[in-house]
């Protein structure tokens, strides 16, 4: 695994962080073409960095917000793929889950969430937004 240059790294994540206001302001063109700048900064192969899984987090997080749920998918299902996971890292499994939950895939959401779960041993929700456990806990 190779390390992303620091300074493109802030460059990445600076621009993340406009794109995100950007989308509280509901400027949501201009939130995309951020975010997707900032994505393809990432160089290729894009899933072969130290910070690709917050990077994919990221653009996918922001995405899932957009309801852009395919591009999401997309994205993830490239990172799942790959061979840049080990076996403890449940971050992006949890993502996929909470994908399939905001896009009312209840049963896919649930199946996700207990992938993560398995692995993180219910850590995976700490940091999360309440509703994920709420209905992981209800829908068992």
């Amino acid at each position: 695994m190779k390390s992303l240059p620091s300074e493109l790294h802030d460059e990445i994540n600076e621009l993340f962080i406009e794109a995100f206001k950007k989308l509280d302001e509901n400027k949501l063109n201009e939130a995309q073409s951020i975010a997707e700048k900032a994505w393809h900064l990432l160089p290729v192969p894009k899933y072969d960095w130290d910070v690709t899984i917050s990077l994919v987090s990221d653009i996918c997080d922001f995405y899932k917000e957009l309801g852009a749920y395919e591009k999401s998918h997309k994205i993830l299902d490239e990172l799942l793929n790959s061979d840049h996971l080990d076996d403890y890292d449940d971050g992006p499994i949890f993502l996929k889950g909470a994908i399939y939950f905001e896009q009312g895939e209840l049963e896919l959401a649930k199946m996700w969430f207990d992938k993560a779960n398995t692995i993180s041993k219910g850590r995976c929700f700490v940091s999360q937004p309440k509703k994920y456990k709420t209905f992981y806990s209800e829908y068992k």
